[in-house]
Order: structure tokens, then C-alpha cells, then sequence
């Protein structure tokens, strides 16, 4: 079993940990004798574990960046954040080189799409 208190922030390892675990209860599905129903169990158990420990804000910033990253595609450099006096709204920041690009701060990722979509770019202060 994990740790509950040791839960990585980076959420892909436990998108692969819980996408073997459905394998696993596909084939004991498919083939019963293949695999045994306690082993089926507690890889269903520990999928179950691994969707608890997959918190909000880390999707948030990984949809951000896939957003942000499909939208501006190498060579500039992307990067996601939370801003704001409580760290709850959402910032993308592209960068080329050492030169800032752009900076959009939106709500919510739905925000950040639809921003994108439309093809918003914020005011620079002069």
C-alpha cells in the first residue's frame, strides 16, 4: 500500500499506477483463473487510494500547461502558476528567451481556454 502522507504533487505517477490497476481488473474480468480475486481486489483498493490522492489544484496546473504548452509550442517556454492575494487564480506565462511574451491570469482553466481561444492578450502599462 502508499503513504497517504507521502502523496507526490506530480500526478502522472499515479494516473500509471491506477491505469494498471484497471489492467489488472480487466484481465481477472477477461480471465478469471489468470488472475487471482484477492490480488484483483487489492489493486482495485489501491486505484481507489490513488484517486483520492489526485488533488485539484495539481490537475489544475497540469491542464494549464498542456493548454499552454499546445498553444505556444517549443521553443518558448511556458509556465503555470497560482496567483493572487489567496494563490487561486491561475497564471500562464510565456516567455522567448529571457524576454516575456505574455502573461494571462484567468479564474478558472476553462477561463485560460477560453481566453486563449479567442485570441486575448492583455494590455502592457506603458
Amino acid at each position: 500500500m502508499i503513504n497517504l502522507n507521502k502523496a507526490p504533487l506530480n500526478p502522472q505517477p499515479l494516473v500509471e499506477r491506477i491505469t494498471g490497476a484497471v489492467a489488472l481488473l480487466r484481465l481477472r474480468l477477461k480471465h478469471p483463473t489468470a488472475v487471482d480475486a484477492k490480488q484483483a481486489a487489492a489493486a482495485a483498493d489501491e486505484a481507489l487510494e490513488h484517486l483520492r490522492l489526485l488533488d485539484s489544484p495539481a490537475l489544475q496546473l497540469a491542464e494549464a500547461l498542456h493548454i499552454g504548452t499546445t498553444h505556444y509550442p517549443h521553443p518558448l517556454t511556458v509556465s503555470v502558476g497560482f496567483v493572487g492575494r489567496e494563490q487561486t487564480r491561475l497564471q500562464l506565462t510565456v516567455m522567448d528567451g529571457p524576454h516575456l511574451m505574455i502573461c494571462i491570469q484567468a479564474n478558472t482553466v476553462a477561463g485560460l481556454r477560453e481566453q486563449l481561444a479567442v485570441g486575448y492578450v492583455p494590455e502592457v502599462a506603458a
